[in-house]
């Protein structure tokens, strides 16, 4: 798992995994509506980019953007009682933006979606504890896929 972190002026790519905690009394499709919507005002101020799965009580979520941003971000996940169990799958410095044209794109598995676990080797319960940092970035960059796919024919 890669950890560094990039310069100041540079691209830093940030991927986690966490479950989802909601209260009883919360609903979860309104907190994970209430958190993109926060998600894309915020990324907007500070210049980031990513895209965010939900899905079977997982967040999985890259963040991209300079680095104080990502980390300052990634804290703030990490204080959010809507996350818990949070784990970095990989941080560093990343060549490319993958997540470039996205301030907050957010994508739910549906069950007809099992065959993009099933396409990516997951055929196993979704768990991304488990996805090495290669196979967390293959994952979403096939979310990525999907969406711009939906978007071109909506």
């Amino acid at each position: 798992m890669s950890q560094a972190i990039s310069g100041s002026r540079s691209l830093h790519r940030l991927i986690y995994a966490s479950r989802q905690a909601f209260a009883p009394d919360m609903v979860a499709d309104d907190e994970i509506d209430a958190l993109i919507r926060a998600s894309i005002r915020n990324n907007r101020l500070t210049s980031l980019t990513g895209l965010l799965l939900v899905h079977d009580g997982w967040f999985v979520q890259a963040l991209e953007g300079p680095a104080t941003a990502v980390m300052t971000t990634y804290q703030r996940i990490l204080n959010d009682p809507r996350h818990t169990d949070s784990r970095v799958i990989s941080a560093g410095p990343a060549d490319a933006p993958e997540f470039g044209d996205w301030n907050m794109c957010a994508r739910r598995f549906s069950p007809a979606d099992d065959a993009i676990l099933d396409t990516l080797a997951q055929k196993q319960a979704f768990d991304p504890a488990t996805l090495s940092d290669k196979a967390a970035l293959r994952l979403l960059k096939a979310v990525r896929g999907i969406q711009d796919r939906t978007a071109l024919t909506a």
